[in-house]
């Protein structure tokens, strides 16, 4: 995929798995993969895969994003920057409702600086105290 003179994130399994440019990379190692976890078990729940593998969250990257951009406003602040932080916050706090509300939990309202909040080992949501992956 191209745009213009450069080329930008390739997709490698759709949702999944990506290939983003590097700056600054030797030739022929100018490509990051970003994994994302992928399930398959149980089927309803996971409808259109086929297969499984370890990977990251949207949660975990924004938590990296939220750090990048608190680095380099220290550099050299900008309100841009701030706001990019409230947003990836805001974004995750919207995501974890949708997680809580998919798996019959409560979200309740989360410090300011919710890429702090700690995880679940299973699922790797906030406030969810590995209730999730239990056999009922």
């Amino acid at each position: 995929m191209k745009v213009g003179m450069g080329e930008f994130m390739e997709v490698i399994d759709a949702g999944h798995k990506y290939k983003l440019k590097e700056l600054d990379a030797n030739e022929g190692q100018d490509r990051s993969v970003l994994t994302f976890v992928k399930r398959c078990d149980p089927p309803e729940k996971y409808p259109g895969n086929s297969n499984s593998y370890p990977g990251t969250t949207i949660q975990e990257v924004l938590r990296a994003l939220i750090d990048r951009c608190k680095y380099v406003d220290n550099q050299i602040p900008c309100y841009q920057t701030k706001w990019c932080i409230t947003l990836f916050r805001n974004a995750i706090w919207l995501l974890e409702k949708r997680a809580a509300e998919r798996h019959r939990r409560t979200l309740v309202s989360t410090k300011q600086d919710i890429e702090n909040e700690p995880t679940c080992n299973l699922c790797g949501h906030i406030q969810c105290e590995e209730t999730c992956h239990q056999t009922k």
